[in-house]
């Protein structure tokens, strides 16, 4: 029997050429992830990647996480989970902790499939599509002094590109700015690409109302994080007021963390990331929660290539939403700032053609991991 023969992080870090900041203030001066590495006793490798500060992640696995799955099946793949789980609880439930999980639980699932020789999406219900259509992640705050020509030509270059959704970003401080580059960015790619927009949580909920009944003259898809993720009766206000779509959920964690916001259904579409919200065993559970209320699933997307890799192949096994003729399926995110672990860190980078991102057929999560890049970016 296979069994958990070694654990590894590695933490990478690489500047970017131009740093960019969201409402939140923070500028990306550096592009970077917890890598988790796992050995079987037979040789075989798994994946994984946890979201958010990196150095806590690969603390809370060295520490607490890793010690304890050496010599498990890594087949038990579910059992681990709820083993890991239970051992941080009583110090809280949601946060870096279940990251760490969540990095784990996806180099798991990239073991058995290669075990297997299947895919992951082929154990996991099977696959109702091939491919998928990504939106954009983009248009942060570089240059303050060209905010929305800025805007207007990267928005520009994506539909070049073949992009068909964009997802811009919200939120200087000054509402009438907001609404006009976002009309400026409507009218430079036209009624026909799907645009959305994200606040990162910046708004009061009156704000979130005034600037969402602006955003929906301009055919905005959808709303995302307009106020703080803990004001959950402010979500329910939002999404009532508005017409369109309001999304979030990224920085939650768990089923348990998701059941109260689906149930009320305080968002139109929930947003759970593999690499934080508990991988791919726990988004399963979240996407049957939403599914179950009637609440859309479109998870959040944002690191290196495991975790865009991991991310392609829950969408392949989700259903359209609502199933239909003519379906709805849930949009990947394909963030395009720079970023060397996405584009560089597989031997066969994953990529958009003609407006569609192919799922990965290969065994596990499907791609091969560039060692030499790991090496080369390694901090920790």
């Amino acid at each position: 029997m296979s069994q958990i023969k070694k654990v590894t992080c590695h933490v990478v870090s690489a500047p970017v050429k131009k740093p960019f900041t969201s409402s939140r203030g923070w500028i990306y001066k550096t592009r970077g992830s917890c890598i988790v590495e796992i050995e079987t006793s037979d040789g075989i490798v798994g994946w994984g990647e946890c979201y958010g500060p990196s150095a806590v992640s690969k603390a809370f696995i060295d520490t607490q996480f890793g010690p304890r799955i050496i010599g498990r099946d890594p087949f038990d793949v579910e059992v681990i989970w709820e083993d890991l789980y239970n051992r941080i609880k009583d110090y809280g439930t949601t946060g870096m902790a279940i990251s760490a999980i969540s990095g784990i639980d996806i180099a798991l699932w990239d073991i058995i499939g290669k075990s297997c020789g299947k895919p992951i999406h082929k154990l996991i219900g099977g696959s109702y599509r091939d491919e998928v259509t990504p939106y954009a992640t983009g248009l942060y705050f570089i240059d303050m002094d060209r905010l929305i020509e800025e805007a207007v030509e990267e928005a520009i270059e994506f539909k070049q590109n073949g992009f068909t959704a964009i997802k811009m970003k919200i939120g200087l401080g000054d509402l009438k700015l907001d609404i006009r580059r976002v009309e400026a960015v409507r009218k430079a790619v036209g009624d026909d690409m799907r645009l959305m927009v994200d606040a990162n949580h910046c708004f009061t909920v009156p704000q979130a109302i005034k600037i969402g009944r602006e955003l929906e003259k301009l055919d905005i898809e959808w709303f995302e994080e307009p106020i703080s993720p803990e004001d959950l009766d402010g979500y329910v206000e939002v999404t009532r007021a508005l017409d369109m779509a309001v999304a979030g959920g990224e920085n939650e964690f768990t089923r348990w963390g998701f059941r109260d916001i689906v149930v009320r259904k305080a968002m139109d579409i929930v947003q759970p990331d593999v690499c934080a919200a508990g991988g791919i065993s726990e988004c399963r559970k979240i996407a049957t929660l939403a599914s179950a209320h009637g609440v859309e699933c479109v998870p959040h997307a944002w690191g290196s290539v495991i975790g865009v890799a991991a991310t392609l192949h829950f969408l392949a096994a989700l259903p359209d939403q609502p199933p239909s003729f003519k379906g709805n399926p849930p949009l990947f995110e394909f963030e395009q700032c720079e970023n060397p672990f996405r584009d560089l860190l597989s031997v066969d980078p994953i990529i958009q053609r003609n407006g569609k991102v192919s799922v990965p057929k290969g065994p596990g999560l499907g791609i091969e991991i560039n060692r030499h890049i790991l090496d080369q970016y390694r901090v920790a």
